[in-house]
């Protein structure tokens, strides 16, 4: 670190007495789990989290692991920790924050701690910064507005209960669906999908082109992927013009008891959209869920998306469940700035 926060000389963050700090180790998943665990008991988040995955987290091809992650200890034990990923845009490189400190060691300035070395750490990458927190988590929406952030942007997590019935949607005329699996073929459909991913969420808020690498790890080669209730819709000539990729938590599962079917992914390309295409993916995928025992779907959603998702989504039969919202540095460099947004008047508006 050089000591700057968006080019201001400050004086370097302090972490509590008696806490240590170090960059997370690989074999550090099942004690990362078990915070994660302990800060959904009292937030509420609904998100769980298995050693499995997390070990898989930590051994993101992009995660530098030394200089972007952090774990604060407490006579070894973790109390709180921070990882940061960097995210190549459109509009120039920007860090997204993902922490959290257990409830027992909040309000000893352990928030503003973790923040100021992403602060400093995107400062010297020459990035914008986004923190993304649960609307409802009083103590990490007053941190971020404590620091001077701004929120940005507002997202919805729908939730879809599916011993409703779903009605199929067929596709548009000279489209074919095809199936993912199950024996999802890697080879044949990775490089279409991950083309038609960046491609589709091309200048979506906070979204980023996906290397081969990346595109792999983080959603086909997932442990969670479902390719038996994931799809594509290609032209007879092959060509994927829209996709969903869905998701399943065992931790989740676990942890609440019911087969929640998460969809992670669902675009079309541009010159396709306004012809039904995420809804018919979408009801294949729910009507394979409920076909192998899933009992609710589940979905996260940027609440300006300008596609028409909200439309899909709601006829699909989702609810708010949730909300989120990223906060940016009021003084953000003018390159890295996102226009703010105000929060929307009810809970019920809701896109993708």
């Amino acid at each position: 670190m050089d000591g700057r926060r968006y080019g201001s000389p400050v004086p370097p963050p302090v972490l509590p007495a008696a806490l240590q700090h170090r960059p997370m180790h690989p074999d550090d998943a099942p004690a990362w789990a078990d915070l994660l665990a302990v800060i959904e008991e009292v937030d509420g988040t609904g998100e769980h989290h298995s050693a499995a995955d997390l070990a898989r987290e930590l051994a993101d091809p992009d995660l530098d692991l030394d200089h972007d992650s952090v774990l604060v200890l407490d006579g070894g034990r973790p109390v709180a920790y921070q990882v940061l990923r960097l995210r190549a845009g459109p509009d120039g490189n920007v860090v997204h924050t993902d922490g959290g400190v257990h409830p027992a060691f909040r309000a000893r300035g352990l928030g503003s701690y973790l923040l100021d070395l992403a602060q400093r750490r995107a400062g010297d990458l020459d990035a914008g910064l986004q923190v993304r927190v649960p609307a409802h988590v009083a103590d990490a929406v007053a941190l971020a507005e404590g620091a001077g952030f701004v929120a940005a942007r507002w997202w919805s997590t729908l939730h879809r209960d599916l011993t409703r019935p779903v009605e199929p949607a067929p596709l548009a005329e000279g489209l074919e669906l095809h199936l993912l699996g199950p024996g999802y073929d890697a080879v044949r459909w990775d490089e279409p999908l991950r083309a038609a991913r960046n491609a589709s969420f091309a200048g979506h808020f906070g979204s980023a082109p996906e290397s081969a690498d990346t595109f792999a790890h983080h959603r086909t080669g997932s442990r969670a992927f479902r390719s038996e209730c994931s799809a594509a819709a290609c032209t007879p000539d092959g060509q994927v013009v829209g996709f969903l990729l869905a998701f399943e938590f065992d931790a989740r599962t676990a942890a609440t008891g019911n087969r929640d079917l998460y969809v992670m992914t669902v675009g079309t390309l541009e010159p396709w959209r306004g012809r039904g295409i995420g809804g018919a993916l979408l009801a294949h995928a729910l009507l394979r869920a409920q076909e192998q025992g899933f009992g609710s779907s589940s979905l996260t959603v940027d609440e300006e998306n300008a596609t028409g998702a909200l439309g899909v989504y709601t006829r699909a039969g989702y609810g708010v469940a949730s909300r989120a919202v990223t906060y940016v540095p009021t003084l953000w460099p003018a390159s890295r700035r996102f226009p703010v947004r105000e929060s929307p008047d009810s809970g019920a508006r809701v896109d993708g």
